[in-house]
């Protein structure tokens, strides 16, 4: 049993989550079993697979993409993460140590990684100066990570021990800083290179349930073929060698021709007969060599679209997961709230409370009176520190958001000044460690007759600070059900503001692209010669030219009016969408010239956006599947040819978008944090308690 604890009002409360017996069992086959295929098939790259099974040695653990295999593993990693977030909030979480003994290679691997998407193995930070060399392992790395990135020690939750305890760190992490931290000069001449890696928890994206039986079945239907493909490409590694080594032998045996013709030509003793007897061997073994060389691009070409497919499925497997643990974590987090009551009567019966417990306080003897202010003061300033890291982790993000921004030429600038909200939280931490020490000093100096007295107002000013600052963390809204945190939701609309600029741009790009198409279509259709416009008369084909210039001008001012208007903080950007749109007109305009710079810049966004988002590609294509084939408001009868060019407008404004009329304002956002912060700052000031 384990048990979660959580601060309310200075009480602690207790919640109460199990290890059941399939927990224990789960994570008992996981290190003696399933390892190697749970952290497989969470690796989003289908070469790593392939450079296993041809490296396959006698002892390792069983390794298949077959259907069922597939579905097991993926509810062995679902109810791995179940167990990590039970032992996650069965305790206070606080920035972790831990290392991990790994390969050179490996290091040198995670250096230009932004992303771990698989379970990392590490065990408790140990002191540089006792480690045991390990030939097969002569690098160390010093994991570091923050309070909101799970981990569970194996050996703890088996109720085994070890020397070195296993434990396993959470997939979906950001690699945020890597750094050579030292050498140490070992015996023997040998150098073990100690490295420092800090991590953070990756964003996770909910799925609907839809979206996420769709993926799912996907990757199920799928599993067989890819693992047919992996033994395939495994043949192709030994086809290569082959053709490889039979390459070397003809290239000698046509080098060895060669050279003995050219002899038989010096000497000038060449019979003819003899001559086209050779150059017929030459010529033989030059075509079977031009055929091993074919062979071998074949299946090169057969391998690279072999792996193609395999880490397409992997991006899938991916989003399943992340998926899966988004609602494991939702679900916990519920759990965990059900204990808290509703944040409006907390906030009463905490003021409720701290009158309470200072007028009970008035009764205590000086000596009580005095630790108690001190724990008030203690308190307080745990939760102004931690009010001033939320506000850096908010700036970390604001500068992401901006380098994302500037790497695709959109407009991002931070709807929140986070530097001034720091600098004024910066300046209250100051304020309430100011009163702790003035605590002290009235403690150290003051008449024992007017101490008592001097200390009740300090009391009752933290117990005012406090109940200000806990006022501090209310958000505005929510997202789904679940209840967010102040700064939660500020990070939220910062990245809705990154996701407005990079529509807008998306817009302004496509738009433009559109309207240049448009131009040179009417330009066209103006400049036909008076002969066909004569012959049109009787053919009916000007009146075709009258409804294409009618529905040109209908596009035009659809697009124009679109991109007049300012896009609205309030809609929910959805990058899933984006992509959609950029590969929709990639696709459409991919033999236009006229559009090519277009073409090219929004194909740097694309790769940009799938580059910091993650992105599903099955998601993708349902969005455009659903712009291209949405049903028309047309009867099912013969359609004349005006109804199709006008049909094809309806077509064109709905796949875009541009049929949409944005009727909500473009929302501006500023949140009250620092106004908040410094009204606090202003009631110590005003209270004189530091004069």
């Amino acid at each position: 049993m384990i048990k979660l604890y959580i601060e309310k009002y200075g009480v602690i409360r207790m919640m109460e989550f199990k290890f059941t017996d399939e927990d224990i069992q789960v994570l008992k086959e996981y290190r003696e079993k399933t390892k190697l295929m749970v952290n497989q098939l969470l690796i989003n790259n289908g070469e790593v697979d392939i450079a296993l099974l041809n490296n396959k040695t006698e002892d390792m653990q069983p390794f298949s993409y077959d259907r069922e295999s597939v579905r097991i593993n993926l509810e062995n990693i679902i109810k791995i993460y179940e167990i990590m977030l039970k032992s996650y909030y069965a305790k206070i979480n606080r920035p972790w140590a831990l290392a991990y003994c790994t390969t050179v290679a490996e290091t040198e691997r995670l250096k230009n990684e932004i992303y771990i998407d698989y379970f990392l193995h590490a065990t408790e930070k140990q002191d540089e100066k006792n480690l045991e060399f390990d030939i097969n392992m002569p690098a160390i790395i010093n994991f570091a990570g923050d309070s909101d990135v799970p981990y569970i020690n194996i050996d703890e939750a088996l109720g085994t021990q070890t020397v070195a305890p296993e434990i396993l760190i959470a997939p979906f992490t950001k690699i945020k800083d890597f750094k050579e931290m030292q050498e140490i000069q070992l015996e023997d001449s040998q150098k073990l290179p100690i490295y420092s890696v800090t991590l953070e928890k990756q964003d996770l994206q909910e799925l609907t349930f839809e979206e996420k039986e769709s993926v799912y079945n996907y990757i199920l239907t799928s599993a067989d073929v890819v693992n047919q493909k992996l033994q395939e490409c495994v043949g192709y590694q030994t086809d290569t060698l082959n053709n490889n080594e039979n390459i070397r032998k003809l290239e000698q045996l046509l080098s060895k021709y060669e050279l003995e013709i050219k002899k038989k030509i010096e000497f000038q003793d060449y019979p003819e007969t003899e001559q086209t007897a050779d150059k017929a061997d030459v010529d033989r073994i030059k075509n079977e060599l031009a055929d091993l060389q074919d062979s071998n691009s074949n299946i090169f070409e057969e391998k690279k679209m072999a792996i193609d497919f395999i880490t397409k499925w992997k991006k899938n497997i991916a989003v399943y997961i992340m998926a899966e643990f988004k609602e494991l974590e939702m679900k916990y987090e519920a759990e965990r709230k059900v204990v808290r009551e509703n944040y409006s009567e907390k906030m009463k019966k905490f003021e409720e409370e701290a009158k309470e417990k200072h007028e009970k306080l008035k009764e205590e003897s000086l000596e009580e009176i005095a630790k108690a202010v001190n724990k008030e003061c203690d308190d307080n300033i745990i939760v102004a520190k931690r009010l001033v890291e939320d506000v850096k982790k908010l700036i970390t993000k604001q500068q992401s958001y901006a380098k994302i921004a500037g790497n695709m030429e959109a407009t991002y600038s931070a709807l929140n000044n986070a530097f001034d909200i720091k600098k004024i939280a910066e300046t209250l931490l100051e304020k309430i460690m100011a009163i702790k020490d003035r605590a002290k000093e009235l403690c150290d100096t003051e008449d024992r007759d007017l101490l008592s007295e001097k200390l009740l107002k300090i009391s009752e000013i933290n117990l005012q600070i406090s109940t200000l600052m806990n006022y501090l963390n209310n958000p505005k809204s929510t997202v789904g059900q679940a209840k967010i945190t102040r700064f939660e939701e500020m990070t939220i609309v910062e990245e809705n503001e990154l996701k407005r600029g990079i529509a807008e741009k998306i817009l302004n790009v496509r738009g433009e692209a559109e309207l240049k198409k448009l131009k040179e279509d009417l330009e066209i259709l103006e400049e036909k010669g008076a002969f066909k416009r004569f012959i049109g008369f009787f053919t009916g084909a000007n009146k075709l030219d009258e409804v294409k210039e009618e529905q040109i001008e209908i596009r035009q001012k659809a697009i124009r009016k679109t991109l007049s208007q300012k896009m609205s903080l309030v809609y929910n950007y959805s990058i899933h969408e984006l992509v959609a749109e950029i590969e929709m007109f990639l696709n459409d305009n991919e033999d236009d010239e006229l559009v090519e710079e277009d073409m090219y810049i929004l194909e740097n966004m694309e790769n940009e956006l799938r580059r910091n988002f993650i992105i599903s590609d099955s998601k993708v294509q349902e969005i455009i599947d659903q712009r291209e084939n949405k049903n028309l408001p047309v009867e099912v009868k013969r359609i004349s040819k005006r109804e199709l060019i006008e049909i094809e407008t309806y077509r064109f404004l709905n796949k875009y978008g541009y049929d949409k009329r944005n009727d909500e304002e473009g929302t501006e956002y500023a949140d009250t944090m620092q106004s908040e912060i410094a009204r606090i700052v202003d009631y110590i000031n005003s209270s004189k308690v530091l004069d």
